[in-house]
C-alpha cells in the first residue's frame, strides 16, 4: 500500500475534524521539533569533531597542515549547518507553532459553529411546521358545521360538527384531536373516536387553553398552550394550539364556543431529536439532542430522562446562538428559534449537548505518538 492509500484509508475510518485536524498539526509540529532538535545536536559533535581535527594536526606540525584544511572545511560546514538550522527553526517551527495556536481557536469556532448551525435547524424546521397549525385553528374554526352546532345546539348537528372533525383528523396525521367546547367549556364534538366516549360532555373549563382560547378578541387571534401530557389522550405529550368559534364563521362575530387542535407533540418531536438530526451511530452516542421552550424547560430529548426537567443553559448574555463547554468538557451548542412569518416560535431552543472525543482517543486511531 502506497503512502497515499494509507492516508486515503485513515481518512475513511477516522472522522476528518477539527479536533483531528488540530491534533494532525500538533503532530507535525512535535514530529519538525525533534528533527531540529537532532540537528542541533549533530551539528554539536561536527563542530567537537572538527576542533579535535585541528589540535591533532596543530601537534602533527608540518604533516598535519593538510588535514587541518579538511577540518577548517568540515568547521565552515558545521556553521553553515547551524545557519540553516537557526532559519529553519525560527520560519518552519515558527510558522507550525503558530498554526497550533490558529488550530486550537479553530477548534473551539468550528465544533460550535457545527453544531449550533444543526442546532437552528432543527428548531426552525418545527417552528415552521407548527405555523401552519396557527392556520389551521384559525381556518377550522369558521367551518358551517361547528358554529352552526353551537348556535342551533342539537344532537344530530353535534353528530355532524364530531363528523367533520374526523375528517380532518383522518388526513392530518399531526393531530392526536380536535376538540370542539360551547363556550362554557363544555365539550360538544370531537375528533378521534379513540377518545370521543371519555370526553363527550365533559367540562374543559379549567383548562389554560379553553381560558385563553375565551379571551381572543377576534377570529384572527389564537393561542398555544405549553407542551405537556393529556390525562385525555392516554398521557400522551400533547400541545393545543386554540382560538374561538364564533357566530357566522365570522372573525368579528359573538363568541359561541372554542376550537382546540391538540397536535400530537409526543411523536413530531421525537421524530425531530431522534431523527432529523442524522447523526452517525457513532457521534450520536455521545450526542444528546433537545428543544426547549421559552422557559428553557426540555420538551423534546434524544434522552427520554431529560423530558420536562429544567436545562441550565449557560447564556448570560441572552445571545440567539452560540456554544460553550462545560464542565464535564461537553461542547453545548443552542440556538433560538427565528420564529416563521407571524408565528414569533415561542422562544423556543435546539440545543446539543457533545461528549468531544478525548486527545489521547484522536492520536490513538491517528497513529500520533
Amino acid at each position: 500500500m502506497t503512502e497515499k492509500q494509507a492516508v486515503a484509508k485513515l481518512t475513511e475510518d477516522v472522522p476528518v475534524t477539527p479536533r483531528a485536524m488540530r491534533l494532525v498539526t500538533e503532530g507535525i509540529g512535535t514530529d519538525v521539533g525533534r528533527f531540529s532538535e537532532d540537528n542541533r545536536h549533530v551539528v554539536r559533535q561536527i563542530r567537537l569533531l572538527a576542533i579535535n581535527a585541528l589540535i591533532e594536526a596543530a601537534r602533527a606540525g608540518e604533516t598535519g597542515k593538510g588535514f587541518a584544511v579538511v577540518a577548517n572545511e568540515v568547521q565552515r560546514l558545521a556553521q553553515n549547518a547551524a545557519d540553516i538550522a537557526a532559519r529553519f527553526q525560527e520560519n518552519v517551527v515558527g510558522r507550525i507553532e503558530l498554526g497550533r495556536e490558529m488550530a486550537d481557536s479553530l477548534v473551539e469556532e468550528m465544533e460550535g459553529v457545527r453544531l449550533t448551525d444543526l442546532a437552528q435547524t432543527l428548531v426552525q424546521f418545527i417552528v415552521r411546521n407548527l405555523f401552519e397549525r396557527t392556520a389551521d385553528v384559525r381556518w377550522w374554526a369558521t367551518d358551517p358545521a361547528l358554529w352552526q352546532a353551537l348556535q342551533e345546539p342539537t344532537e344530530t348537528a353535534a353528530d355532524y360538527a364530531a363528523e367533520r372533525l374526523g375528517v380532518i383528523n383522518r388526513f392530518y396525521t399531526v393531530y392526536l384531536d380536535l376538540v370542539m367546547t360551547d363556550a362554557k367549556g363544555k365539550v360538544v364534538a370531537s375528533a378521534n373516536p379513540r377518545y370521543q366516549r371519555g370526553l363527550k360532555d365533559r367540562n374543559l373549563a379549567d383548562d389554560s387553553w379553553f381560558k385563553a382560547a375565551r379571551r381572543c378578541n377576534s377570529g384572527d387571534d389564537y393561542v398555544v398552550d405549553e407542551v405537556k401530557s393529556s390525562s385525555l389522550h392516554d398521557n400522551r405529550d400533547i400541545l393545543v394550539y386554540a382560538t374561538g368559534i364564533r357566530e357566522g364563521g365570522r372573525t368579528d362575530g359573538a363568541l359561541l364556543g372554542t376550537l382546540g387542535v391538540y397536535f400530537d407533540w409526543q411523536e413530531q418531536g421525537r421524530a425531530i431529536v431522534e431523527k432529523e438530526a442524522n447523526l452517525p451511530p457513532s457521534v450520536a452516542a455521545r450526542t444528546e439532542v433537545m428543544l426547549l421552550d421559552g422557559n428553557l424547560r426540555v420538551i423534546a430529548a434524544s434522552n427520554p430522562a431529560r423530558r420536562f426537567t429544567h436545562f441550565a443553559l449557560h447564556n448570560p448574555g441572552s445571545a440567539p446562538r452560540g456554544s460553550y463547554y462545560d464542565s464535564n468538557g461537553s461542547i453545548v451548542a443552542y440556538a433560538r428559534t427565528l420564529g416563521y412569518e407571524d408565528y414569533d416560535g415561542l422562544g423556543w431552543y435546539g440545543v446539543i449537548v457533545q461528549q468531544t472525543e478525548s486527545d489521547e482517543t484522536v492520536r490513538t486511531s491517528l497513529g500520533i505518538k
